[in-house]
């Protein structure tokens, strides 16, 4: 982690490299003590705070994944896994879900009328248009197509 930190300084903000920095320091402070790579109890809520909102402004990012969250965050793959199974749910499937509420709000909303159903899919992260629609209607009980004409 300390040598990926110091490779993408150049690429990080500042208040980002010091969130990482710090991030690393209590890492290090839990191997010194015998800790793991968990999130300390006391900061578990914390980092779930910071997941969240992150996972929501990159949703549209089709590299988003446990990976990406946790470099961004400058905390372990592992600790992050194990924050959002405690809050009941997996990194898949909070960007998963953020991604159909957004398409959804795609849909429905007026400015993204011209745009084909596979576009809306493309630009809300989805791989391909067959995966969101098969999501969307697992997800909302009923086809994008639907969503887009306000039927149920």
């Amino acid at each position: 982690m300390t040598t990926t930190l110091h490779e993408e300084r150049e690429q990080l903000s500042e208040r980002t490299f010091d969130i990482a920095c710090d991030r690393l320091l209590d890492l290090v402070c839990l191997a010194a003590e015998g800790g793991t790579d968990t999130a300390p109890a006391g900061q578990r809520a914390t980092v779930e705070a910071a997941i969240r909102p992150h996972v929501r402004q990159h949703a549209c990012e089709p590299d988003l994944d446990v990976v990406a969250i946790a470099r961004a965050l400058g905390w372990s793959v592992r600790c992050v896994q194990q924050v959002l199974r405690e809050a009941g749910t997996t990194a898949r499937d909070l960007i998963r879900r953020e991604r159909l509420d957004l398409a959804r709000a795609r849909l429905a909303g007026g400015s993204w009328a011209p745009h084909s159903i596979a576009q809306i899919a493309y630009s809300c992260g989805f791989a391909s248009h067959a995966s969101f629609a098969t999501a969307f209607r697992s997800e909302f009980g009923m086809t994008p197509s639907a969503a887009r004409r306000g039927t149920a």
